[in-house]
Formats: structure tokens, C-alpha cells, sequence
């Protein structure tokens, strides 16, 4: 391959996608599948299943700033490897979990494989690779986690229905095994110079490029390389930004599937859901070309003002027709959640730091996402509307814009 007219960095996006789509979902997208025959086989609510969620989630706000530092430091392809089988191997033990105790315990060991196999090692794998194109790249590798929910949306729910959800957690457990070791271990390469090569575009002149790449291949230049790692101004913004970032993305995901499918029946609801899932995957694509051509300030604010028009759509929702609309906005916006914290991140800090910043930025992602759809139901419930609850989901997407790009050119200004 290193000798093809393709340039090796593709088939790292080609297994990252793979890898994404396999390992992603089991998380997050198709968690919720087992909620009912778990709950009745264990005698508990649905509320206690969902701490195992939330286990799953708050393992990353934690342990996310030491991931990347290790995947950066240490043994890429030995410590991808090892938390691939850790991941699976705790997976496959929720089939054999006699209680709800068990399973808990086993959420923090998928928590612990969901965040070290997931995006963050995929980020550090585009930052490595690609100068040029970078938002691209990041975009088509992240669009493997909607094509996964919804592949295995279709092979888990049959499964479950007529073999049953042990048997199921083991049957996905094994799939992640097979599919995604053998590309950790044969196609992923950590760094280009690992095979003579350099980063994509790492050596074409800034003054050629759309402004997107030229802010990737400033900030890969030296001394200049970019903002000093530190508890500075532009790192505090950076990480309220990403607070806010997984709290509009969760809050919306959380608690759109319940509203809707009150506001519009199951079957409606679940055709509304489907929409922003499918468009999901071409907003991943569309943001990350905006970020190359434009650059981060314009792919940040082009999101913001689409999660802010969704929210402000969703309060509308009782209209089908609005539904919809809201549905497509929230597709193409909410890729800020997967798309833009590496590439804000990318564009402030140098390769050299990069690893360490973005494991802060992602730890508050996760923080954000954690407590995302709970802050949304609370609020509804306090005050007896969801009204109120896409209101402050709507301003907190605006905060978002403002937070970035306030970073982004308050760095700048200490380069």
C-alpha cells in the first residue's frame, strides 16, 4: 500500500470508520435496545439501568486526559489492542451478569474500552496523518459511528427478540474481537513516519491553501506551533466550549426519541429520530469540509447556528411537518459534538501538544454529554414544559459559537 497512487492516510480513514461503527454504538446508539429485557429479567427500573449508561459515559470525564497522554507516549497499536479486548471481553460479561451489581461493574470496564478505542485514538490517528484535509478526513472516519447505529440497530433487535439479549451481548462482544482487532493490528499505523512518509499536505505552503488547511499547517509549523498548554484564558474558554458541546448534543439525543413519540405517536416519533440519524452522517461530512475550506471560527459558528435554530424549531415540534425540519437541522448541526472538539483543538494547540489538550477537551465533552439529557428532563420537570428546556438548549448552542471562537482568536493572540 505505501507504494500506491493512494496515499496510505485513506485506508486509515477506511479502518477508522470500520472500527467506529463496530465499536461506537455498542455505547451509545444501541445501549438502550437491552433496556427492556434486562430491566424485566433483574426486577428494575429503567431508571436503574440507566446508571449503567451513565457509568459507561462518566468513565471518559475522568480517565480521557490520561488516555490520549498514554496513546501518545506509550505503545500505540499495544494499547489500542489491549483495550479493544478488554472492551469486548467486558461486553460479552453483560450476558453473563446474575445481577444489576455485576453489570455496573462491568460499565466501568466498557467505559473504560468505549473511550480508549473510540474517538479519541481516531482524532490523534487524523492529527497524525493529515495536514491538509484534515477535516475531511476526521469527518468520513467519524460517519463510521451513524452507519454503525444503524446497521446494528437492524442485526441487534431481531437478535435479542429470538435468541435473547445474553446471548446477544455475546454474540456483539465477538464481533468487535474479530472485526476490529485485526485492523488495529495490521492497518493502523500511529504515524506517517512510520512507513517514510509524511503527514498529508505537511510540507505545501500555507499562502495555497483554503483557510482551514492553512490553520492545520500553521499550527503543525515551529516555533510558532501554537497556543502553550496551560490554565490560560483561551483554555478555559476552550473547555466551557466543550462543556456546552455535550451538553446541547445529549440533551437533544436524550430527550428528543420520548418527546417526539408523545408529540407524534411511536411510529411517527421513530421516523423523525431515523431523519436526524441518516442526516447525521452527511452533517459529519459537510462540517468537516466547511472546517477545511473556512476554518474552525466558520464550521463552529455554521453548527452553533443550526443547534440553535433546532432548539428553537423543537419548541414547534406538535407540527409534524416542523418536526422534520428540526430533524434535518439537527442532523447537519449536531456533528459539532464528534467533528469539532479535535479540530478547535487541532487549530489552537501544535501536534506536539495536541495529544494532552484534547484529552481535556474531551473529558468535557464527556462531562457535557453525562449530564446533558438529565439536565434537559430536570428542567422540564421543574417547570412542567419542555418549553423552557429547549430554550436553554438553544442559548447554551450559542454559547457554544461564542466560547470557541473566543478561544480560538484569544490563542492566537498569545502565539
Amino acid at each position: 500500500m505505501k507504494n500506491s497512487n493512494v496515499f496510505y492516510g485513506w485506508w486509515i480513514v477506511l479502518g477508522a470508520a470500520v472500527v467506529l461503527a463496530v465499536m461506537g454504538p455498542a455505547s451509545v446508539a444501541v445501549a438502550n435496545l437491552f433496556q427492556l429485557p434486562v430491566t424485566e429479567e433483574f426486577g428494575i427500573s429503567n431508571s436503574q439501568f440507566a446508571i449503567s449508561n451513565s457509568l459507561v459515559l462518566g468513565v471518559g470525564i475522568f480517565l480521557s486526559p490520561f488516555i490520549s497522554k498514554k496513546l501518545a507516549t506509550g505503545n500505540f497499536k499495544l494499547i489500542y489492542s489491549i483495550s479493544v479486548i478488554v472492551y469486548a471481553l467486558a461486553y460479552m460479561g453483560f450476558g453473563l451478569a446474575p445481577n444489576i451489581y455485576v453489570f455496573y461493574f462491568l460499565s466501568l470496564l466498557v467505559g473504560f474500552g468505549y473511550t480508549t478505542t473510540t474517538i479519541i485514538p481516531v482524532s490523534m490517528l487524523m492529527n497524525n496523518w493529515f495536514v491538509k484535509k484534515r477535516g475531511l478526513a476526521l469527518s468520513l472516519a467519524l460517519s463510521g459511528l451513524g452507519v454503525g447505529g444503524v446497521v446494528f440497530s437492524q442485526i441487534l433487535t431481531p437478535l435479542i427478540t429470538n435468541v435473547g439479549w445474553r446471548q446477544t451481548y455475546l454474540i456483539y462482544g465477538v464481533i468487535m474481537l474479530v472485526v476490529t482487532l485485526p485492523i488495529v493490528l495490521f492497518v493502523f499505523k500511529p504515524r506517517p513516519e512510520m512507513m517514510n512518509l509524511k503527514a498529508y499536505g505537511a510540507e505545501e505552503l500555507p499562502s495555497s491553501q483554503n483557510k482551514g488547511d492553512k490553520e492545520q499547517i500553521q499550527a503543525q509549523r515551529k516555533p510558532a506551533a501554537g497556543a502553550k498548554m496551560g490554565v490560560t484564558p483561551f483554555f478555559i474558554l476552550l473547555m466551557v466550549g466543550a462543556v456546552l458541546v455535550g451538553l446541547v448534543n445529549n440533551g437533544g439525543l436524550g430527550q428528543f426519541p420520548p418527546v417526539l413519540n408523545s408529540l407524534h405517536g411511536a411510529t411517527q416519533g421513530a421516523l423523525i429520530i431515523s431523519i436526524y440519524s441518516a442526516v447525521g452522517i452527511l452533517g459529519k461530512i459537510i462540517l468537516g469540509n466547511i472546517n477545511d475550506r473556512y476554518g474552525a471560527v466558520a464550521s463552529t459558528i455554521y453548527a452553533s447556528v443550526l443547534l440553535v435554530v433546532t432548539y428553537f424549531v423543537m419548541i414547534f415540534a406538535g407540527n409534524f411537518v416542523l418536526a422534520i425540519i428540526m430533524a434535518i437541522l439537527f442532523g447537519l448541526g449536531n456533528a459539532i459534538g464528534t467533528v469539532s472538539p479535535p479540530l478547535v483543538t487541532s487549530a489552537i494547540y501544535s501536534a506536539d501538544d495536541f495529544p494532552k489538550a484534547y484529552g481535556y477537551v474531551q473529558s468535557g465533552v464527556q462531562l457535557g454529554m453525562t449530564v446533558g439529557s438529565l439536565v434537559a428532563a430536570s428542567i422540564a420537570d421543574f417547570t412542567g414544559t419542555y418549553t423552557v428546556s429547549w430554550i436553554v438548549l438553544s442559548i447554551a448552542s450559542a454559547l457554544v459559537a461564542v466560547s470557541w471562537v473566543s478561544a480560538y482568536a484569544t490563542a492566537k493572540k498569545s502565539i
